[in-house]
Parts: structure tokens; C-alpha cells; sequence
């Protein structure tokens, strides 16, 4: 199972109401990230066939006996067995510093616990936060070139698999 994959297609199916929320008496809607990830859950579930691989959206980490008290967007893994983690996801609308570095603390608590595939899916944003995500990385000792950034700037189109600029590769590769 190719999760970038399923990932390009399910963002692909998600339409503009759940991208951007209409309000009540507001002529501009709001953008509301968890209503964007049920959604993208039930795309992802819809193209995952049938697999030993579990998705969950925001599995409550608290009283785990090896994980710290953290809320992934989503994981994908064999529920029980510490040792089948194939990816985690989060996904954010909210590109400024302090969103990004939970999301950037949490994939690393997911790293370390030997979470193979790292995502960080920005939506309905047009470019990359690059120095915020570096920001992030350095304070949480994260090696951000394990994390596989996406894009998705709107509704009718695919996230797009986004690489750093040349000088943040540069830095990694010293």
C-alpha cells in the first residue's frame, strides 16, 4: 500500500464544503481542520481497501505505557502491535510557528517509536512554511527531512509532495 498515494487521491475527492466551511451569517467560510480531516478519513478508508492496517484519527495517546500523552491526526497501524507502525499524519491549516511545532513534536514522538512514514499535510495554504518548519525541527531535534511534506492549497486538486528549498537541503546534507 502506497500511502502518499492513497493520500494524492483521497485529497483529490475532498470538495470545497469541506475544505472551507460554510458560517451562518458570514459571507466568508471558515476554514476548520477537523472537519477537513473526517472528511480525509473517509476518503483515505474508502481507498485503502482491505489491509491488516488500521487507520485512526487522533488516537488519544494519554495512558499509554510507552508513548507520551500525545494526539496524532491520524496513524496507520496494526492497533496492539508496537512494532507495525506504518504512518503517522498531521494536518494542518494553521502554518504559523506554534501550530507547526506541536505537529513537528509529535511526528518525532512518532519517529522514535519507530513510525516509518512521516507526514506534515498543510491545507488550503499556498506555500510551505520552510522557516517555520525549520524553526520547528531544530527545537525539537527533528530531522525534518524525514517528514514528507504535502500541500494542498485547494479544493479539485491533489496535495502536492512539496521539498525544501536548496539552501534547507544544503543544511540537512552537512
Amino acid at each position: 500500500m502506497d500511502m502518499l498515494e492513497i493520500l494524492r487521491q483521497a485529497t483529490l475527492a475532498i470538495s470545497p464544503r469541506y475544505f472551507f466551511l460554510p458560517v451562518a451569517g458570514n459571507h466568508t467560510p471558515a476554514l476548520r481542520e477537523r472537519v477537513y480531516c473526517y472528511e480525509l478519513y473517509h476518503q483515505l478508508r474508502c481507498r485503502m481497501g482491505s489491509s491488516q492496517l488500521m487507520l485512526m484519527g487522533e488516537p488519544d495517546k494519554r495512558g499509554h505505557h510507552a508513548l507520551p500523552p500525545i494526539n496524532p491526526d491520524f496513524i496507520l497501524h496494526i492497533p496492539g502491535e508496537i512494532n507495525v507502525n506504518a504512518a503517522a499524519i498531521e494536518v494542518e491549516c494553521r502554518v504559523d510557528y506554534a501550530h507547526v511545532r506541536k505537529d513537528i513534536h509529535n511526528l518525532g514522538v512518532l519517529q522514535r517509536f519507530g513510525y516509518e512514514e512521516l507526514v506534515l499535510l498543510l491545507f488550503a495554504n499556498r506555500t510551505v512554511p520552510w522557516p517555520a518548519l525549520e524553526r520547528a525541527a531544530q527545537a525539537e531535534q527533528v530531522d525534518l527531512a524525514r517528514i514528507v511534506v504535502l500541500l494542498h492549497s485547494e479544493p479539485g486538486v491533489s496535495a502536492l509532495r512539496k521539498a525544501p528549498p536548496e539552501a534547507t537541503v544544503a543544511q540537512h546534507q552537512v
